[in-house]
């Protein structure tokens, strides 16, 4: 059990993680000294918290990494056509990161090997269904659907993102064998 010190502590953490996002989904850089302004804080008593900028950022990028992980593993099918089942995960990514647009750039202009990892895991089984194998079906995936979030999130054709995810994922599926 927690005490109220340690309670406090992460209440504090949680809510600097959400004025650094807030922060950067207004399309600002990350400045401690903004985030703790936006708290009502001095720029130092953030460093109770976390050490530096980049502490900060390492975590809000495994945060994202793990929510983006956990809405595609939602997402996904149990069975079906893998071509289907391709559609249903490229779906709950792109959902997500339409739906977090700050976080999701922040997340894939930084992603670690494991949190990537973690994100595609569930395109594994999809992946083993294609003839032939394809080596690197995740990285397709991942640039696949970078590529279609770009253009939906940045650049100037926002609002055609669901019909170009479709078209990326057959397109995708073609390549795999699905």
């Amino acid at each position: 059990m927690s005490t109220p010190r340690q309670r406090y502590r992460e209440q504090v953490r949680r809510e600097i993680k959400q004025a650094a996002l807030a922060q950067i989904g207004e399309g600002e850089p990350l400045s401690l000294t903004a985030v703790a302004r936006r708290l009502g804080m001095t720029g130092p008593a953030l460093y109770k918290y976390f050490a530096s900028r980049d502490d900060l950022l390492a975590e809000l990028v495994q945060d994202g990494l793990g929510e983006l992980a956990a809405a595609v593993r939602a997402g996904a099918l149990p069975e079906g056509e893998p071509r289907e089942r391709l559609h249903a995960l490229a779906r709950a990514f792109y959902d997500w990161a339409v739906a977090h647009p700050g976080l999701f750039l922040l997340v894939s202009s930084a992603p670690t090997l494991s949190g990537a990892e973690d994100v595609l895991r569930p395109f594994v089984p999809v992946f083993a269904q294609g003839r032939p194998a394809t080596p690197g079906a995740a990285v397709l995936v991942w640039a696949r659907l970078q590529g279609v979030l770009s253009v939906e999130l940045r650049g100037p054709f926002a609002g055609i993102g669901t019909a170009l995810l479709a078209a990326e994922i057959d397109s995708l599926a073609d390549t795999l064998g699905l």
